[in-house]
């Protein structure tokens, strides 16, 4: 049974560190549970995310493994640290597991990357907005937790010491009337414009000359962790579900589509005077 006392996210990057760390010494998992005097049903469990360590533990299998202090230790012992809060228990059977894994690793993030081509991201949604965008979807039935939730999650940038955000919209997001009420385009606008002054948000927008690069991924976050280090999850929308992507090779994949959107947008200064322009007249 899984643990409960970290998100499965977490469990499942340190599980996955672990196994390919085993697999690079051509070592038995029935051989290092010997070794480290616990059940191979647990190293198996750890391994495949179902069961959080320690982090005195995993800093005991990071020595057997060899892995000296750098980047890659540092961020797995960190993950390991990380135990459910206050703020995330009084969500759980409100909200899935998912959102909260995802609203954990945007707690714990040094750089927040999003693209999204059809919407104003999440973390930057003003409530009307968020609402209409619910009203419409399969969970409609829970709208005000959702909106709520939503709301919690966007503290993240305004916090003490927020992540770097870069979110890439497309230029049709600043004209896509959503709820059909000119006055909610009009205040989501305000929002945006209001965000893309600050110091740590460097919004940017994807032109309509630039179309041709929408069709290169669907919408996505790539999350990096604190401390910095090699943890980049990206999570991939869809429907009714978050898909976490962890593999690394995946995610440089990801990280390299992000690169090459980045590079097809306005610049920072640019986009906060197209955004300006549409508000003016919306």
């Amino acid at each position: 049974m899984p643990s409960g006392t970290a998100p499965t996210v977490r469990q499942r990057r340190i599980g996955s560190a672990l196994r390919k760390a085993r697999d690079r010494h051509n070592l038995t998992v029935a051989t290092v549970a010997r070794r480290f005097g616990r059940s191979q049903g647990w190293m198996s469990m750890v391994e495949n995310g179902l069961q959080a360590i320690a982090p005195d533990e995993l800093s005991d299998l990071l020595d057997l493994y060899g892995i000296e202090d750098g980047p890659l230790r540092e961020s797995l012992l960190h993950l390991a640290t990380h135990r459910r809060g206050t703020w995330e228990r009084a969500w759980e059977g409100r909200i899935s597991a998912a959102a909260l894994d995802l609203a954990s690793l945007e707690e714990d993030a040094d750089v927040i990357r999003t693209f999204q081509p059809n919407l104003v991201p999440g973390l930057l949604q003003i409530p009307d907005y968020n609402r209409k965008l619910i009203a419409v979807g399969p969970a409609k039935h829970n709208s005000k937790a959702l909106v709520d939730f939503r709301l919690s999650r966007q503290q993240v940038l305004s916090a003490p010491n927020p992540p770097r955000y870069i979110p890439i919209i497309s230029e049709a997001v600043l004209h896509n009337r959503v709820g059909g009420d000119p006055g909610i385009l009009r205040r989501q606008l305000q929002r945006l414009g209001e965000a893309a002054r600050l110091k740590h948000i460097d919004l940017r927008v994807l032109p309509r000359e630039a179309s041709e690069y929408l069709w290169l991924i669907t919408p996505y976050h790539l999350l990096s962790l604190r401390p910095p280090g090699r943890l980049t999850v990206s999570v991939s929308d869809q429907l009714n579900r978050s898909i976490f992507v962890e593999d690394e090779d995946e995610v440089a994949a990801h990280e390299e589509i992000f690169e090459l959107l980045l590079s097809a947008t306005l610049s920072r200064s640019s986009s906060l005077l197209l955004i300006e322009e549409v508000a003016s007249h919306s």
